[in-house]
């Protein structure tokens, strides 16, 4: 019995909490839902449909609904209750009477977000309750900012969706449209769309101003670096980062306008360099950073030559010249500029730029085969070019044997034992100078050398650029004069031994 009476009695409190249906919300209880981070907005949008509404909302509480975070699945749940209305039946039951559902129109999205030069489409969902709105026209209010001569107009197809297409957005910013009737009318709760226009990615890269310099006393130099996408957009939030002639790289960060500005300090740059400016994805943007006197340490020095060689002693082919600009790329006219050279004559040797910012140099190389270079000072700035002297043409030959000149000498050799001589020639400086002409005359020659010398016959001949190598043998006792050469010639007596 016990048993039996307490399923009654669970059975006669289960059945009226069944029945009865949730409170209504008022307007700080719905914002409190809205706001609490625990609740998605189709949670909140359920209870709004189960509950409905203990108040009208006018425009100002559609407004204040939207700041608090209301969606568009809120918004058209919220439009679609009505003021319960209850009347009193036998029994004291309550029998809530519902007025016909109103028509609700739900973004799908509520926020696009697209970057600049698409074209972006709307989806709008009409419906009354749960039934979709068929062949019905609307319009997004608004859309004549777009540059459309009137606002964009849908038709809903089966599924009581809308598309509107829209034309290609090419400018960053922020709009709202309101989604009305085709007629214009307002729909229940103003509902909208929000479309928010991006930059895209990086495209160009602009730096303010065009060099780096220190005025007068100033220790500082501001530059201002701007980033815009292919429209010309500002590309905000994008790293920019400054390095090469500083001491320290600097990075930042683009503001809203696109900009990120940097200031550079006199102590912490390399005067005449230059600094780099980049940004992902586009080539560095190179500025020049002023020499002292505003001169240009890009522009300013030697110009290129056709030819940087000439043989020792001689005159460099084409006259050197030397250039001077400021930063500003004027001609450094007027100023004074000072010559010096090593392994090289150079005239003049203090010289004033004329009205293009010129002067002329000749150069007569050295004696030394090898580098030679010529330097020019201005103000604090001095610049170089590296040439390079040539050895001259035979003006003597060496023969060595194990390393040991033999030129003019007596040498001992076995009979039937080869031995070789090194030939190597020398300029008229002494700089060892190329042979290969002569190795390949001396090639030609080689029967005749045997022909010439039977007793002393010639075993291989070997020649490259800076040395001819030559493998003879004697074939009987005796004294021989072996000379090598044409016109310029090296000779050495060989002494032949029996076998030992």
């Amino acid at each position: 019995m016990r048993s039996g009476l307490g399923v009654l009695v669970l059975t006669s409190f289960v059945a009226p909490l069944a029945a009865q249906s949730p409170p209504p919300l008022d307007k700080t209880e719905l914002i409190r839902l809205l706001t609490n981070p625990l609740f998605a907005q189709t949670e909140v949008a359920d209870v709004v449909r189960r509950s409905c509404l203990t108040f009208h909302p006018t425009e100002r509480d559609w407004a204040d609904l939207r700041s608090a975070g209301a969606g568009g699945e809120v918004i058209a749940s919220a439009a679609a209750c009505d003021t319960r209305r209850t009347t009193t039946s036998a029994g004291n039951t309550a029998v809530r009477e519902e007025a016909p559902q109103p028509i609700t129109a739900v973004a799908q999205p509520a926020e696009i977000v697209m970057t600049a030069g698409g074209a972006p489409s709307v989806r709008v969902r009409l419906s009354r309750g749960r039934t979709p709105l068929r062949r019905t026209t609307l319009a997004l209010r608004g859309t004549t900012a777009l540059g459309l001569p009137r606002d964009a107009s849908a038709v809903t197809d089966d599924s009581g969706i809308a598309v509107f297409r829209l034309p290609v957005v090419s400018r960053v910013g922020t709009h709202q449209f309101e989604i009305r009737t085709g007629a214009g009318a307002t729909l229940p709760g103003q509902p909208g769309v929000l479309l928010s226009v991006r930059s895209a990615r990086p495209n160009r890269l602009r730096v303010t101003p065009d060099y780096v310099a220190f005025r007068g006393t100033d220790s500082t130099a501001t530059l201002v670096a701007a980033v815009t996408d292919s429209l010309g957009n500002p590309v905000s939030g994008e790293p920019v980062d400054l390095n090469g002639g500083i001491r320290v790289p600097l990075s930042g960060v683009t503001d809203s306008a696109g900009r990120a500005t940097f200031t550079l300090l006199s102590s912490a740059v390399s005067r005449g360099g230059t600094v780099q400016a980049r940004v992902r994805g586009l080539a560095p943007v190179d500025l020049e950073i002023s020499a002292s006197a505003g001169l240009s340490g890009v522009n300013t020095g030697f110009l290129p030559i056709a030819s940087p060689y000439s043989p020792v002693g001689n005159s460099l082919g084409d006259s050197l010249i030397f250039r001077a600009r400021t930063v500003q790329g004027t001609p450094a006219a007027g100023r004074t500029v000072r010559f010096r050279a090593l392994n090289a004559r150079v005239t003049p040797e203090i010289a004033v730029l004329d009205s293009m910012g010129r002067v002329r140099l000749d150069v007569v190389m050295g004696v030394r085969a090898g580098e030679a270079a010529v330097f020019a000072t201005i103000d604090s700035v001095e610049r170089v070019v590296t040439l390079r002297a040539e050895p001259g043409p035979i003006d003597s030959l060496i023969l060595d044997r194990n390393g040991e000149v033999i030129n003019g000498r007596a040498i001992v050799v076995q009979v039937g034992v080869p031995f070789s001589l090194r030939l190597r020639a020398r300029d008229l400086y002494g700089n060892e100078t190329s042979i290969d002409g002569l190795g390949q005359a001396l090639r030609a020659g080689r029967a005749r050398l045997n022909v010439r010398q039977q007793d002393l016959q010639l075993v291989t001949l070997e020649s490259a650029d800076s040395a001819v190598v030559v493998t003879l043998k004697a074939v009987r006792t005796g004294t021989y004069q072996f000379v090598i050469g044409s016109g310029i010639t090296a000779r050495v007596r060989v002494d032949a031994i029996p076998k030992l």
